[in-house]
């Protein structure tokens, strides 16, 4: 964490020569507010999704509904994280841009996601679930700010990534983030 303006802020986890908005694939970490088990509860390693577990979980299923571009390849909600692999397509995949639409002394860690970014995608989904939620009368804060993600390089990564998902709620008993 830096000082800016006599207050401490967060430097951005995202790779700095990345453009989120490329064609790849996505492994994507959201976490609920203080971490609690809002979105469910697992039972003899299967997760049973509350009210709130279900609306992430199908708005994560419809999210290529939103964006003619993206898809969500495998997830899993557990009780205060989703797991999702976003697929996002377009013009290069698995190198750095080397074009900038910025010019070289801007500062783009002080504006909002750019349209069709995969931080862009994921502020909608969180802003659509909360949404949601407060339709049906949950008024709780659902997430926590920021996600953590990680590109997928290559069919191997990729295929191991997807096991985890699908393994995560048999591995929630020693998960360091079950507080229950």
């Amino acid at each position: 964490m830096t000082l800016f303006q006599a207050k401490y802020r967060i430097e951005s986890t995202r790779l700095q020569d990345w453009d989120y908005r490329s064609r790849g694939w996505y492994f994507v970490t959201i976490c609920t507010h203080d971490r609690r088990p809002i979105l469910g509860a697992v039972v003899d390693t299967e997760v049973h999704l509350s009210p709130a577990g279900f609306i992430a979980d199908s708005q994560l299923r419809t999210l290529h509904t939103h964006y003619k571009n993206v898809c969500v390849d495998e997830h899993i909600v557990m009780p205060n994280h989703v797991h999702a692999i976003f697929m996002i397509e377009g013009d290069h995949s698995f190198s750095p841009t080397t074009r900038s639409t910025f010019p070289p002394h801007f500062n783009a860690s002080f504006t909002s996601p750019s349209a069709g970014s995969l931080s862009a995608i994921v502020r909608s989904y969180k802003a659509g679930v909360t949404l949601k939620c407060r339709e049906l009368g949950l008024p709780q804060t659902v997430w926590q700010p920021r996600f953590h993600d990680h590109l997928l390089r290559g069919d191997k990564v990729i295929s191991a990534v997807r096991e985890y998902i699908r393994s995560n709620p048999a591995n929630w008993r020693l998960d360091a983030e079950n507080r229950l």
